[in-house]
């Protein structure tokens, strides 16, 4: 290259979408998980997903807080959980980090009376961890009991083609031209990891918008090796 690359890296916002729905949720082998969510109504189903770290749990998660539109709540590791009202329903609970949570031995009471509230009120809940329940070590045996009462998923990471379409549904967004030959060069020499590609791309568009440049094969290589300085 002829010019070399000089820009201000900006810090990377690992939300990766500004706002999660079902639209830009990448499938991929997770259909049965994908239309159960989709289709979550007034009932007193219970799902449970885990999974691995960037599998998606949190993106499906809050997508379907916003598709629900109705009164929701969603809760994670940064949620104080006395801060609730216990007595109070939702038409959709969503427990996100539950692995994380339930490292509070406090909360397991709160999270069983938020679930079991759900149920007695005949209203869904969703709850995500990145553990299998057994090996969360839940002491309360009412909880283990009730996240394992009925719909449990093992959310599928997705493979090179999918992790593809999420690049270009990220691109989309960002009004980013990418050809998918860079796309699949990306794919087959660097980190396969969600949060990694997603940071790579938002590096490029920075890279790309200071010194005006195409994003191209050789342009892609200098933006990765500035990554590693």
């Amino acid at each position: 290259m002829t010019q070399e690359l000089h820009y201000n890296q900006i810090p990377i916002d690992f939300g990766f979408f500004t706002r999660k729905t079902y639209d830009n949720f990448v499938i991929g082998s997770n259909e049965k998980l994908f239309d159960t969510l989709s289709s979550i109504n007034d009932s007193d189903q219970l799902v449970l997903i885990y999974g691995s770290k960037y599998s998606g749990k949190t993106h499906i998660c809050e997508a379907a807080v916003n598709h629900f539109k109705n009164k929701s709540i969603f809760i994670n590791a940064h949620t104080d959980l006395f801060k609730l009202e216990l007595s109070d329903s939702y038409d959709l609970l969503v427990i996100d980090d539950l692995d994380k949570l339930i490292l509070c031995k406090e909360n397991e009471e709160t999270l069983f009376s938020l679930i079991n509230n759900q149920i007695l009120q005949k209203k869904p809940s969703i709850v995500a961890s990145s553990k299998d329940i057994s090996e969360c070590n839940i002491n309360l045996k009412d909880l283990s009991s009730r996240l394992l009462s009925d719909k449990i998923f093992n959310i599928i990471e997705l493979d090179d083609s999918d992790k593809i379409d999420m690049m270009i549904s990220f691109c989309s967004q960002r009004g980013l031209e990418i050809e998918e030959k860079a796309l699949q060069y990306i794919i087959k020499n660097c980190s396969r990891d969600l949060y990694f590609l997603c940071a790579l791309i938002q590096n490029l568009d920075t890279a790309s918008m200071s010194t005006k440049r195409k994003i191209t094969i050789p342009f892609i290589k200098k933006v990765i090796e500035l990554r590693k300085v």
